[in-house]
């Protein structure tokens, strides 16, 4: 055997067993493989086995959860029934309360978020001021501008903004404090049932929007409007009008405490009176009318209420409206003139100079004194025939 043969045999051989080495590696890997592919498929069943459990015990979850909601729906409504029925005249109407305005509320009260927005702070409104600023076109507080971005639902509104849209409504040319919409009596027919048929939705809806259109700041249609479209899971226009609803009381929140006569809430339709004390937690027993200018509201508070602040509980309320009767008076001079010529009409007083003078008792003549009076003749003195 030649050298070149030897050296070509050595190097077979070399390949040969590095050729058996490498099958033998191979053969070790996938040995060892083996266990951990089957455990990673063991895994990824149990993985899939606990996703499907979580997403049924999801799912149960969503439908107990909307189970509650419908059944606190429900109470809600009965709750706003049993309002409605205790407010006397005022009762057909629908009522505000908490939950209306922030569902989350289980207050009467109004439960404000930690948003500077959303805060009310509590302020006695100058009103001439306020009256200047939203005539004034010029003015970040012009009221056709804040009513622009009222209607298209702008969320940057402050609080400051609602106080000057709400108040400075009484100084804009169609204000009328006792105007009524000739749509809202549609609706009256449909505030005191429990539920309401897609046909009767959609009614109320047309109506109760066509009044908000006439009226921006009828509150009663647009607590109802909001129920209705929770009611039909109109959900993101409910929220649109409730966050309007829950800024425009908050508003009236803010000019006062209605605790007394410096402190009156300010408010510009004699109904916002009703829907205050009722969003308090109170219903409206009684009214009277102070001069030169407070409506006072005699309340009784609901069973929370009481249960809540026990002997804290307020009697009435005081309402500044004063503003109300001088933009009546402005709007309708001729009533104002009516007024005054029925008072020309009534009889004037007698003049006390012009009645006969009592008799004066020197001039009334003395009765005659007995002792002047001639005496009867005794018998006993005429003398005998």
């Amino acid at each position: 055997m030649t050298e070149s043969t030897q050296k070509s045999n050595i190097i077979h051989s070399g390949r040969t067993f590095r050729a058996f080495v490498w099958m033998l590696v191979m053969v070790m890997i996938m040995a060892i493989s083996a266990p951990l592919e089957v455990d990673a498929a063991k895994k990824k069943r149990s993985t899939k086995a606990k996703t499907t459990a979580t997403t049924k015990k999801k799912s149960t979850t969503r439908t107990t959860s909307s189970k509650k909601r419908k059944s606190t729906t429900k109470s809600r409504k009965k709750s706003t029934r049993r309002r409605s029925s205790s407010s006397g005249s005022r009762g057909a109407n629908w009522a505000l309360t908490a939950a209306d305005v922030n569902p989350d509320s289980k207050s009467p009260e109004v439960k404000t978020k930690k948003s500077s927005k959303r805060q009310v702070t509590v302020e006695r409104p100058d009103l001439e001021a306020i009256r200047v600023a939203t005539l004034d076109p010029a003015n970040p507080m012009y009221f056709p501008k804040l009513m622009k971005k009222f209607n298209r639902n702008d969320t940057t509104m402050t609080a400051d903004e609602f106080r000057h849209l709400y108040l400075g409504y009484m100084f804009q040319e169609d204000y009328d404090p006792y105007r009524e919409s000739p749509y809202s009596s549609v609706t009256d027919a449909y505030r005191n049932k429990t539920s309401h048929t897609k046909e009767e939705i959609d009614t109320i809806r047309k109506y109760a929007e066509l009044t908000l259109l006439d009226n921006p700041f009828d509150l009663r249609q647009m607590s109802f409007l909001v129920h209705v479209l929770k009611e039909r899971r109109k959900d993101m226009s409910a929220k649109i009008w409730e966050y309007r609803l829950e800024h425009l009381l908050g508003a009236i929140k803010s000019t006062g405490t209605g605790e007394n006569e410096e402190n009156a809430w300010f408010v510009i339709y004699p109904a916002h009176e009703y829907d205050m004390v009722q969003l308090m937690g109170y219903h409206a027993v009684d009214a009277d009318f102070i001069e030169p200018g407070f409506d006072y509201l005699m309340v009784e508070p609901e069973e929370e209420t009481a249960r809540r602040l026990r002997d804290k509980v307020q009697k009435g309320f005081y309402f500044d409206v004063r503003q109300i009767h001088q933009q009546y008076e402005l709007k309708h001079p001729e009533d104002s003139d009516d007024d005054e010529e029925a008072l020309d009409e009534l009889p004037a007083e007698e003049n006390i100079d012009n009645l006969p003078a009592e008799e004066d008792p020197d001039d009334i003549p003395a009765e005659e004194d007995p002792d002047d009076i001639p005496a009867e003749e005794d018998p006993d003195d005429i003398p005998a025939d």
